[in-house]
């Protein structure tokens, strides 16, 4: 299809910068630029070797891989990711794989979702020699979620949306993610990430925000996206808070780490605020700055842009007198050197408020260091991609379609017959009317409001709170996430297609299962863009889903004690989730020699076992959590030590249940614990022959809590070992 978009042409030495209507062009990046990307592609970008039914990539950003230290380590961030897919799309008409990298880049996306905002992206991930799983904490980073997004808009021009990836789609649910979890709306400023999304206003991260997220160029875009006022609200409040630290040091260097005195100034964080000793000083978050608000002065021409961007640009060439080779690897907002060494990742940015300075002799100088130091690091050679791009006028700006109205005139941020009722009354004249967003009710896009706005907005407004759907018969109080996969859903006033559709789910989004019938487990109720209704879990005769649940059961495993040698042959049949992993392998079931000290040997290859692992994904079974216990997180040893012991583990198997569950439990402040009987026993079936006399299965289900709930106590049945006994446990988390 034919690309449309705003692209930055540098007229090379000259710097003039001119915005065109035309699609950018491998043409228009230099040779150096293209070396670099061959080099940094093949340097940085790898496949995920552990997923074999797709291909996912990722930029690697650690120093180790498993291999050489056969230890977990810590291989990729959201902020890499995000920066991985900027470039594969920015690099589209030079590389023909690029649609194939971002795609593999998205799906690795997808498969690591924050545990907060479930449109962004949880901030790390390491390899522990088995699967790259997310690591310190499942939250996502806002510099990372913003380059998602608008590298998912940037797809949606170069690509189109209409094939497997909806790339306009996911942009969106971004975007309205940020602004939902990472925009804190108080002090209009944006969160470190989605973890900070409800901190109390007496915590030290509530008014904290950091100056390498300021990546002004989106905003506008994100706002033409959504036509949600708050973003060019947040695009004015934050250069206001990059013009106070303009105007006060008159260096133009931001501290990595902002906050707000009592007296309400933003003033740089003190040390140790998150990372280190120099969080209130320009050093490795804010180095990035130049590039990132330079940026918004040669695409948007911003003044503030412009003026930030002479400030620094000023600095540096009369700090370093005009060598690259003398810009420090951190500075005090006022000026003060912080280190004696250099780092490309402070070099590079500089070469574009350079161009936006209009200083050809100093953006000279410093590209041609960028590309003297060749190979350094991830963070360095990645930020010097960009911005060699960027410095080539390789970087583009999607020219979006309108888009549709919100209906929200109030500026509220829901749409109801609130909004309706007031641009009735604004119509008419009615004294003291005012819309908050008059662009909210342009439903027909040519910039006037009249009877026909209002007409339509009746008919958004209906189509939006249709309420006349089958009410479910159970509501859980912790629903089931679940991730659709089919092309798109219908959404139903009722579980039946012979209900009205009052909507469409599309592929790629996170939806809730808010509610049930208990004989119907093909439809389940959910909300979507603020409609409620049934889709379909079940089609081609309730063989194939339309998407996986998104939760999992964490290492069910079973132990034998025969009163003597035995050959015993376990089947397990699963009906609520998907058998994932065994240990050994399962094939049609176990069979083994079982001896009365629980030792297991495998009759397929001989190897000796302590237990029979399994797991399993797609979890869709409904626990109970009629009755249970709320346990705080810095009491799971001592509690799961009391029922455990009561319920009739061993020691040994106690103590193997808490080695697993306890690392996972404890951090959380509180957790409410429910174990699960016939729920469980009835979704994962055990065929045991011959037959055990005693059998115990130990199921832990458990929701992470920020604050205590009041819960019935369960009452729990101790176990009594005879004969040949069979012990199981397990445990899922259900996000709350």
């Amino acid at each position: 299809m034919k690309k449309k978009f705003t692209v930055l042409l540098s007229c090379m030495l000259l710097m003039n910068t001119l915005s065109f209507q035309i699609p950018a062009s491998a043409q228009t990046l230099s040779s150096d630029t293209k070396q670099y990307y061959s080099d940094w592609k093949e340097t940085y970008l790898r496949r995920n070797p552990y997923v074999k039914d797709e291909t996912q990539y990722y930029v690697f950003y650690g120093e180790k891989e498993y291999a050489q230290t056969h230890t977990t380590v810590e291989v990729t961030v959201s902020e890499a990711h995000g920066y991985g897919m900027l470039i594969a799309a920015l690099m589209s008409d030079y590389d023909s794989e690029a649609k194939d990298i971002f795609d593999g880049m998205y799906r690795y996306y997808q498969a690591h979702p924050s545990s907060i905002g479930p449109h962004l992206m949880a901030w790390q991930q390491s390899d522990d020699g088995k699967a790259l799983v997310d690591s310190n904490g499942a939250d996502s980073a806002t510099d990372g979620d913003l380059d998602i997004a608008y590298a998912l808009l940037l797809a949606d021009t170069i690509w189109g949306s209409s094939g497997e990836i909806n790339y306009r789609q996911a942009a969106e649910l971004v975007i309205n993610d940020i602004m939902k979890y990472d925009v804190s709306h108080d002090d209009n400023i944006l969160r470190l990430g989605d973890w900070a999304y409800d901190v109390g206003k007496n915590d030290k991260y509530y008014t904290a925000t950091r100056a390498s997220d300021f990546i002004m160029q989106y905003f506008p875009v994100f706002y033409n996206v959504t036509r949600d006022e708050r973003w060019m609200q947040l695009y004015d409040n934050t250069y206001g808070i990059i013009n106070h630290f303009v105007e006060k040091y008159q260096t133009g260097l931001l501290p990595d780490f902002i906050i707000k005195d009592s007296s309400g100034e933003w003033i740089p964080a003190p040390a140790n605020f998150l990372e280190n000793e120099n969080d209130g000083v320009y050093e490795y978050n804010s180095c990035r700055v130049p590039w990132r608000i330079s940026t918004d002065a040669l695409v948007a021409n911003n003044a503030d842009a412009k003026k930030y961007a002479e400030t620094v640009n000023a600095f540096f060439v009369k700090e370093t007198g005009g060598r690259p080779g003398k810009i420090m690897a951190g500075y005090t907002p006022d000026g003060r050197a912080v280190a004696d060494w250099d780092d490309l990742c402070f070099t590079a940015p500089l070469m574009l408020s350079a161009s936006a300075a209009g200083d050809t002799k100093w953006h000279d100088a410093v590209r041609k260091e960028v590309l003297d130091i060749g190979v350094d690091s991830y963070f360095g050679n990645t930020i010097a991609m960009l911005c060699l791009i960027t410095d080539d006028g390789g970087w583009l700006v999607p020219e979006l379609a309108a888009a549709k109205p919100s209906g929200d005139v109030n500026g509220d941020g829901v749409f109801n017959m609130t909004d309706a009722v007031l641009f009735h009354a604004w119509l008419l004249d009615v004294p003291n009317m005012e819309l908050a967003d008059w662009k909210a009710a342009d439903f027909r896009n040519d910039s006037k409001l009249n009877a026909a706005d209002l007409s339509l907005m009746k008919q958004a407004l209906l189509q939006r709170i249709v309420s006349d759907y089958v009410e479910p018969d159970v509501r859980p109080v912790f629903p089931n996430q679940f991730l659709v996969q089919a092309d798109s859903l219908e959404l139903y006033l009722g579980p039946d297609e012979s209900y009205e559709s009052v909507g469409t789910v599309p592929a790629g989004s996170r939806i809730y299962e808010i509610g049930y019938q208990t004989d119907n487990d093909t439809w389940m109720f959910t909300k979507y863009d603020g409609q409620y209704g049934w889709v379909r879990v079940y089609i081609d005769g309730n063989k194939t889903m339309t998407g996986t649940f998104q939760g999992g059961w964490g290492k069910p495993v079973i132990y034998l004690y025969p009163e003597q040698e035995t050959d015993v042959h376990v089947e397990l049949e699963l009906t609520g989730s998907e058998l994932s992993t065994t240990y050994p392998k399962y094939n049609g079931g176990w069979d083994v020699t079982a001896y009365p000290d629980g030792t297991l040997v495998n009759k397929a290859d001989g190897t000796h076992h302590r237990y029979l692992f399994w797991n399993s994904v797609n979890s869709r079974t409904r626990f109970d959590y009629s009755k249970g216990f709320c346990v705080p997180g810095r009491d799971t040893e001592r509690f799961l030590k009391e029922k455990l012991t009561y319920m009739g583990l061993n020691e040994e198997e106690m103590n193997e249940f808490i080695v697993y569950w306890l690392p996972k439990l404890e951090h959380n402040a509180y957790n409410l614990i429910a174990f699960q009987s016939d729920v469980y026993t009835n979704a994962a079936k055990l065929t045991v022959t011959p037959a055990p006399d005693s059998e115990c299965r130990i199921f832990m289900a458990y929701v992470p809590l920020e604050e205590p709930v009041e819960i019935e106590p369960q009452q729990l049945e101790p176990f009594e070992r005879r004969g040949f006994a069979l012990v199981e446990w397990g445990g899922t988390e259900i996000p709350s």
